[in-house]
């Protein structure tokens, strides 16, 4: 055992991991943004064209929304695999949260230089492999079923990002109209 706490209480503290690695990104993307956003145009030309257009400009009401969207489904998760003692299900969606973060490393070593997740990453990395570790100690994984429940979890991943940025979008367009409207500012 690495951590002294109860396997119970280390699944639940991936809810609580991922949202302050979310604070780092909604807190710091859109001044990050504004401050790189030539920058990521000229250096990653295709990235920019294709992401930039659509999510660049979003607001940090959009981007929290998206993080609690995705927060209340893996806080539900959470919830069901702690009770139902579903590990391989947790641990498929702990490595998918792990890759998520390995994709962040991947991004700050393409760019070079500060991305506002890679400080929350590496400690947020550090302790999946320690609950992964500490659950297989005292619950023995059945390896086959946590692929299958990883692979699942990044599909299911990948599909509710692209809709929480839709759900985000369509919030600015919300908020631009309405706040536009009444105080004839916002952003």
């Amino acid at each position: 055992m690495i951590l002294p706490v109860k396997i119970e209480t280390l699944m639940w503290l991936l809810p609580i991991v991922f949202m302050l690695h979310d604070f780092e990104e909604i807190i710091m993307f859109k001044p990050w943004m504004n401050a790189n956003h030539a920058n990521l145009e000229k250096r990653l030309p295709a990235w920019a064209a294709r992401i930039l257009v659509e999510h660049g400009n979003m607001s940090t009401s959009a981007y929290a929304l998206a993080a609690a969207e995705e927060f209340i489904i893996l806080s539900a998760l959470t919830l069901l695999a702690v009770e139902l003692e579903l590990y391989p299900l947790w641990v498929g969606i702990m490595l998918g949260f792990f890759i998520h973060l390995l994709i962040h490393v991947g991004q700050f070593l393409v760019y070079r230089r500060y991305v506002p997740v890679i400080l929350t990453s590496l400690p947020s990395g550090l302790y999946c492999l320690i609950a992964l570790h500490d659950l297989n100690l005292y619950h023995p994984l059945d390896w086959k079923l946590a692929a299958l429940w990883t692979f699942v979890s990044l599909i299911v991943i990948g599909i509710n990002l692209a809709l929480a940025l839709k759900l985000a979008v369509k919030l600015d367009g919300w908020l631009v109209r309405n706040l536009t409207e009444r105080s004839g500012t916002w952003k």
